[in-house]
């Protein structure tokens, strides 16, 4: 059984790599010891299913390489980005305290622009909500506040 202890790294960076393959609509799975993700075809009839796979080791090396990527790059902060996306849907899961994903999905998206997740508490129950982009947003905003702060020691010392 697959179990994490921080699922907002780990989403990241299986948003980079959805991102690279320029893949926007999903459904990310749980396996054994896997993420599993279907995606659609971002390429031209836009027909066929993409299935990518990603292990608790493909995973790290994805966070080096995203790390080293992000420290060479200047480029301005997005909050609408698919790994800022993901990485707010995994601190939501992960400040819900739920001890193991089971799903997410993208591919139903309403008017409301929902992202559906589907988790088992520590406790044992499954869980299943659906979280509106708003929701997503703020928890991004949240995130960028809280890292801004702690990367500016005078912040702390002036509060």
């Amino acid at each position: 059984m697959l179990y994490l202890q921080n699922y907002a790294t780990t989403l990241r960076c299986i948003g980079q790599a959805l991102q690279s393959h320029n893949i926007e609509v999903f459904e990310l799975r749980t396996d054994a010891n896997e993420f599993r993700v279907q995606g659609a075809d971002p390429n031209p009839p836009y027909t066929g299913l993409i299935q990518l796979h990603f292990s608790l080791d493909s995973i790290t090396i994805l966070d080096r390489e995203g790390q080293a990527q992000r420290s060479r790059s200047k480029s301005e902060f997005r909050f609408d980005r698919l790994p800022e996306i993901l990485r707010a849907v995994g601190t939501y899961i992960d400040n819900k305290r739920a001890a193991r994903l089971w799903r997410l999905n993208n591919c139903c998206l309403s008017d409301d622009a929902e992202i559906e997740i589907e988790y088992q508490t520590r406790g044992g129950d499954i869980r299943a909500e659906a979280l509106s982009m708003n929701v997503v947003r703020e928890t991004a905003v949240d995130m960028y506040k809280r890292r801004t702060r702690l990367s500016n020691p005078i912040s702390i010392i002036t509060r």
